[in-house]
């Protein structure tokens, strides 16, 4: 059975996966290696979530593989989490703007104008730091200035230096896609053993009840 969930990179292989194709992105920019770059986008793409499935258990199936949990210990909604508890279990959160940020850091050394990438690094920040800094919950209640509080930050940048207008149309139509993947859908964190999974759901309490429910391996 298919369940209305997709799975985020944050433990085990998919985790790996996604640490290693960010290191080749930043080492492609420090070296100009077309090959590093390609290579370590998809690795990122290989570590993407593809759908969550009931199949003897929870199978979560990304790109290029799958992870079977038999066992689960633990199921959080992230929505329910106080302010702060949201760091410890959504380790993706962290990952990629740490990444995106050391990537333009990168290429502000390497010569690139700063009043082209500021616009994108205030972005990020300002994205990242009210996911981070407050709890999701007051953000799904809020999803309209939620999504427009970052986009407010960095466009007086962007006014300023009509250059950066095309790259920053791609970054604010990302961001908000990915930001309102977040607001729109449930956050659910699976824990078996020692690792912790991270999905998105379309109903949290509905995925709980099909696990209650399910049959496992013995």
């Amino acid at each position: 059975m298919k369940l209305d969930c997709f799975p985020f990179p944050s433990a085990g292989k998919p985790l790996a996966l996604r640490v290693v194709g960010w290191l080749l992105i930043v080492v492609s920019l420090l070296s100009k290696s077309g090959s590093a770059f390609l290579a370590g986008v998809a690795l990122v793409i290989a570590s993407t979530g593809r759908d969550v499935v009931i199949d003897g258990g929870l199978v979560l199936r990304y790109a290029l593989f799958k992870i079977r949990l038999s066992d689960v210990d633990e199921i959080l909604c992230l929505s329910e989490l106080e302010r702060g508890r949201l760091v410890k279990w959504a380790t993706p959160l962290i990952l990629e703007p740490f990444f995106l940020v050391l990537s333009l850091l990168i290429l502000l050394k390497r010569g690139t104008e700063a009043s082209i990438l500021l616009p994108a690094l205030l972005y990020w920040i300002a994205m990242y730091s009210e996911i981070i800094l407050l709890p999701l919950k007051v953000l799904k209640e809020r999803p309209g200035p939620s999504v427009l509080v970052p986009l407010l930050v960095s466009l007086p940048l962007v006014l300023v230096n009509r250059e950066a207008l095309p790259a920053m149309f791609f970054v604010w139509g990302t961001g908000t896609l990915s930001l309102m993947n977040l607001l729109l859908r449930d956050g659910v964190v699976i824990r078996a053993g020692r690792r912790s999974y991270l999905l998105l759901c379309g109903d949290s309490r509905k995925l709980m009840g099909v696990l209650v429910n399910a049959p496992h391996d013995d």
